[in-house]
């Protein structure tokens, strides 16, 4: 299907319906920590590259960044918010097997269309498991559950396409779900700020300001020629049409 801006037509009748579901696991190598070592659960948690006082934490707990130790921040800098947090070793080879098992659990519930990191997967739904909504996100995360721990939690999103159902999944972290409808846009991104989107780095916020655009409101009024302008390149139409609920399929 060609790009809704590049063909003309920008809406169907009934528009856009519930069609992909974005799966984000919350902290997940500081998760998969706490899922193997059940002292870790309930504690401010780094996981670190080396044991150095000089490196930076790769990932925090959830524990963590609710006392203000953010993800990126160094071993001193933790320590200075936070002085009796734990740092742990990242074991890669542990989280890609325990990411091997979470693809088989989601799979007993929908079948995984895309592997987009070693914690991030997206599914197709059917017009049926669309409109399952949040039960359908709980059946997931009870699977998981019952399969790991209470530790390793996820956030659900579900939308028209990827772009908007991984802004859901983003939205209510740690342990949440978002159902973004075609109908509900853009009002239901509203309180958002760009850099929110996947795909707005910072220098295209650059030049969105520089067109005008602040927000998402005035993000949404542009149009698709007017967005593939500002990108430089295809790209940018490809993100208008998942932005407003039409999927943009990328050549492999």
């Amino acid at each position: 299907e060609r790009a809704r801006g590049m063909s003309g037509t920008h809406e169907r009748a009934d528009g856009p319906k519930v069609e992909r579901l974005y799966l984000d696991f919350d902290s997940f190598f500081a998760s998969a920590e706490q899922h193997f070592n059940a002292d870790l659960r309930g504690r401010p948690l780094g996981v670190v590259p080396l044991d150095s006082p000089h490196t930076s934490c790769i990932a925090v707990s959830r524990e963590a960044k609710a006392r203000g130790v953010a993800s990126g921040s160094s071993v001193r800098e933790a320590r200075r918010v936070l002085p009796h947090m734990i740092f742990v070793i990242a074991r890669h080879d542990a989280y890609v097997r325990l990411h091997k098992r979470i693809l088989d659990v989601v799979g007993t519930i929908l079948p995984v269309a895309k592997v987009r990191s070693i914690d991030e997967v997206v599914c197709h739904l059917s017009p049926g498991e669309a409109a399952q909504g949040k039960t359908l996100s709980d059946r997931i995360k009870c699977a998981l559950r019952e399969a790991f721990s209470p530790a390793l939690t996820c956030s659900i999103g579900m939308a028209p396409t990827e772009l908007l159902a991984k802004v859901g999944a983003e939205m209510n972290k740690p342990d949440g779900f978002a159902l973004i409808e075609a109908r509900g846009l853009p009002g239901s991104l509203s309180h958002l700020d760009l850099r929110d989107l996947p795909g707005i780095s910072k220098g295209i916020g650059a030049r969105l300001a520089a067109s005008g655009v602040q927000d998402i409101d005035g993000l949404w009024r542009l149009a698709p020629k007017q967005a593939r302008k500002i990108w430089g390149n295809v790209e940018g139409e490809r993100f208008w049409n998942e932005f407003h609920g039409f999927h943009a399929e990328r050549p492999e």
